[in-house]
């Protein structure tokens, strides 16, 4: 392909795509030396110490100097970003320094979220230090935009969020409110 445009990657890259290695794990092959030059431009461009967890700003810095179009956030977090690793055999360079980058502005979402959310436990303790009312339950789920569960089912959402808190990046908002909720049940 040789930089031609590729569909998706913004037109022409200042990137060559080699044959995908006869090794995928090979690090010495071309193939690799190129994603791994382009990562280093991507670096040194994106202006951020922390390439595995990318601010949106930083992310478009890199792929502008690379001549890739930034993906938008939701495709960052998605599962064909998030879930695998990205390179050979299926990605040439292009794809393959594209996904990279995407993936570390993916992780850059869930650092932002998880701070967002360390926040808002802050905010949530400092109005309810004894825990929430159902009623006070209710409109914090509104202001959030989520659906306020039964308190029957409160206790159960709370132990599947401390669950999945132990093994994913970040569950979501509902389950978080239902174990702040629960702590109210058991500080009354």
């Amino acid at each position: 392909m040789g930089g031609d445009c590729l569909p998706g990657y913004g037109g022409r890259m200042p990137l060559t795509e080699h044959p995908l290695p006869a090794n995928p794990r090979d690090g010495d092959d071309p193939f690799w030396q190129e994603v791994n030059a382009a990562m280093a431009r991507a670096r040194a461009a994106s202006g951020e110490k922390d390439m595995s967890r990318l601010s949106r700003e930083g992310y478009e810095r890199a792929c502008a100097a690379l001549g890739l179009v930034p993906m938008s956030d939701d495709e960052c977090v998605s599962p064909e970003i998030s879930g695998r690793t990205h390179g050979p055999p299926g990605d040439g360079v292009v794809a393959t320094v594209s996904k990279k980058l995407a993936s570390a502005r993916g992780w850059g979402i869930i650092r932002e979220r998880r701070q967002e959310r360390a926040q808002l436990r802050r905010e949530l303790e400092r109005r309810f230090p004894r825990g929430m009312s159902r009623e006070q339950y209710e409109e914090v789920c509104a202001e959030a935009g989520v659906s306020p569960a039964p308190d029957e089912s409160i206790c159960r959402m709370a132990a599947d969020y401390l669950a999945r808190e132990e093994f994913e990046d970040l569950p979501d908002l509902g389950l978080f409110l239902a174990n702040f909720r629960d702590m109210g049940f058991r500080n009354r």
